[in-house]
C-alpha cells in the first residue's frame, strides 16, 4: 500500500453529523430487534417444530453466520469503494424482509435459512457504520459516536424484551391470523411478521438522508482502493494488535449470545412468564447499557484528547474484568432476584466493553481499510463468539439430560470465555498501544 498520508480533514456539519450517528443507532437498534426476537419465541419454537436445545442453540448462532465468510467479505470490499449509505439501505430491508418471512416457516430447515437471510442483511450494519463515523468525526469525538451506535444492542436486546415479551403474550391471547394461499398463523410466526416489516421505512428514511461523505484520514489515495490482500497484509503486520481486541471480545460476544437464552433460564429456573422475564431483562439491558456505553465512550474520548491513543482499550479491558465473575455467577444464583442483580453488574461491564471495542479497531486501521476491517473482525468474532457461545450453551445441556440443567450450562459457558478474554487483552496490552501511536503519528505527518 502506497504511504501517502492525507491529512486534508473536512468532516460535515457537527449536528447533523450526530443526526446521522443517531440514526445510524437507531438502524442498530433495529438489528437486535430482529435478532433478540427468537429469544422469546423459543419454547413455542420447540413445541410447534419439535426442536431440541442444540436445534435453537444453531438457529440463534450459526445461522447468522453460516454465511459470513461468503457475504462478509465482498461487503466490506464493497464498502471501501461504494457508497456506504446504499449498501447500508439495501441492507436493512434485505434483514427485515427476511425476519417477517421467519413468520412463514413451517420447519427446522425453513426457519434456519430465514435465519440465514437475516443474517446476511445485518452484515452491513457494522462495516457501513463504522466507516461512516471514521468520516463524520475527528477522533476525539469518534468513540462517543460510535458508543451511540453500540448503544443499540442493548437498547435494542432491551426494548424486544420489554415491549416483545408484552406482544407475544397478546398475539397468544388474540384470535389467530390466517393468511391466503397459506393458512392460519400460530402466535410466534405473527411475532416475526409484526417485528420485520418496519424496517422498510427505516431503509428508506437512510436512503433518503443520509448523505455519503468523503472519505478521511486515508494513507492510500488509490482510485479502485485497496485490495483485500492489502487489508490482509496491514492486519497481519499488526496481527498481535488485532488478536488481542478479536481474542477480548470473541469472549464479550460469546458469553452476550448466551444470554439468548436468559429467557428460557428464567422460566425454566424459576417459573417466570415471558412477560415477567421480558420486563426484567429489558430493563437491566437499557439501564446498563445506556449508563456502560456513555461512561466508556466520554472516558475514551477525554483519555484520547490528553494523547492516549489506546484509550479505547483501557475500557475494553476493564469492561471485561467486570464481567468474568458475573456471567460464572448469575446462572447459578439461588433466586431470579439475586441472579437479575448479577446480571445487570455483568450486563454494565460487557457494555463498557463492547461500547468502545469498535474505537479500537479505528485506533488502529487506516481509514481505506476501515471497511474490510470491520467485516473481518465481525466475521471472527461471530464465528467464535456468536456461533460458539448460544450453541455451545445448548449442546450442554443437552449432554447433561436435563433441560433444568441450563443454569449450569450458562455458567460454563460464562467461564471458559470469560478467562479467555482476559488472558488476550492482557497480554496485548502494550502491542495495541504501539499500534494505536504509530497510526497516530503518520496522520499527523505532512
Amino acid at each position: 500500500m502506497a504511504d501517502h498520508v492525507n491529512t486534508n480533514l473536512n468532516f460535515p456539519n457537527r449536528g447533523y453529523a450526530w443526526y446521522v450517528a443517531s440514526l445510524l443507532s437507531l438502524v442498530y437498534i433495529l438489528s437486535y430487534v430482529d435478532r433478540y426476537i427468537l429469544s422469546l419465541l423459543i419454547e413455542p419454537i420447540k413445541l410447534s417444530l419439535d426442536l431440541s436445545d442444540f436445534q435453537i442453540g444453531l438457529l440463534i448462532g450459526p445461522a447468522f453466520v453460516i454465511l459470513f465468510a461468503i457475504v462478509g467479505l465482498p461487503i466490506g470490499w464493497l464498502v471501501d469503494r461504494k457508497s456506504r449509505t446504499a449498501i447500508l439501505s439495501i441492507g436493512i430491508a434485505v434483514w427485515s424482509v427476511m425476519t417477517a418471512a421467519c413468520g412463514l416457516a413451517n420447519s427446522f430447515f425453513t426457519l434456519f435459512m430465514m435465519r440465514v437471510g437475516v443474517g446476511i442483511g445485518e452484515t452491513t450494519a457494522a462495516p457501513c457504520s463504522f466507516s461512516l463515523f471514521g468520516d463524520y468525526f475527528p477522533k476525539d469525538i469518534r468513540p462517543r459516536a460510535v458508543a451511540l451506535f453500540m448503544l443499540g444492542a442493548p437498547a435494542g436486546a432491551g426494548a424486544t424484551y420489554i415491549i416483545g415479551g408484552q406482544i407475544v403474550e397478546y398475539i397468544a391471547r388474540s384470535p389467530s391470523i390466517i393468511l391466503p394461499f397459506y393458512g392460519e398463523l400460530m402466535a410466534w410466526q405473527t411475532a416475526f411478521l409484526i417485528v420485520g416489516l418496519p424496517g422498510l421505512i427505516v431503509s428508506l428514511v437512510v436512503w433518503i438522508t443520509v448523505k455519503e461523505p468523503p472519505r478521511q484520514e486515508i494513507l492510500s489515495e488509490k482510485e479502485d482502493g485497496p485490495t483485500l490482500a492489502e487489508a490482509a497484509s496491514y492486519m497481519m503486520h499488526h496481527k498481535a494488535s488485532y488478536a488481542s481486541v478479536f481474542g477480548g471480545i470473541i469472549g464479550i460476544t460469546a458469553i452476550g449470545a448466551a444470554s439468548f437464552w436468559i429467557p428460557a433460564l428464567y422460566e425454566r429456573t424459576w417459573g417466570w412468564s415471558v412477560s415477567q422475564t421480558g420486563l426484567i431483562v429489558g430493563i437491566i439491558l437499557i439501564v446498563s447499557g445506556i449508563i456502560g456505553t456513555t461512561a466508556a465512550g466520554w472516558i475514551a474520548s477525554q483519555l484520547i484528547k490528553r494523547g492516549i491513543n489506546n484509550a479505547p482499550y483501557y475500557t475494553v479491558l476493564a469492561g471485561a474484568i467486570i464481567v468474568l465473575p458475573c456471567a460464572v455467577a448469575y446462572p447459578i444464583a439461588p433466586s431470579a432476584e439475586i441472579a437479575s442483580v448479577i446480571w445487570f453488574v455483568g450486563m454494565l461491564g460487557m457494555s463498557i466493553s463492547s461500547g468502545t471495542s469498535p474505537s479500537c479497531i479505528i485506533a488502529i486501521t487506516p481509514g481505506e481499510l476501515r471497511g474490510q476491517a470491520t467485516v473481518i473482525f465481525f466475521f471472527v468474532i461471530g464465528l467464535f463468539g456468536s456461533l460458539v457461545g448460544p450453541t455451545l450453551v445448548g449442546f450442554l445441556t443437552d449432554l447433561f439430560g436435563d433441560p433444568a440443567y441450563l443454569k449450569y450450562s450458562l455458567s460454563i459457558t460464562g467461564l471458559i470465555f470469560g478467562v479467555f478474554m482476559n488472558i488476550c487483552l492482557l497480554l496485548g496490552f502494550k502491542k495495541f498501544k504501539n499500534s494505536a501511536d504509530e497510526l497516530a503519528n503518520r496522520m499527523t505527518q505532512n
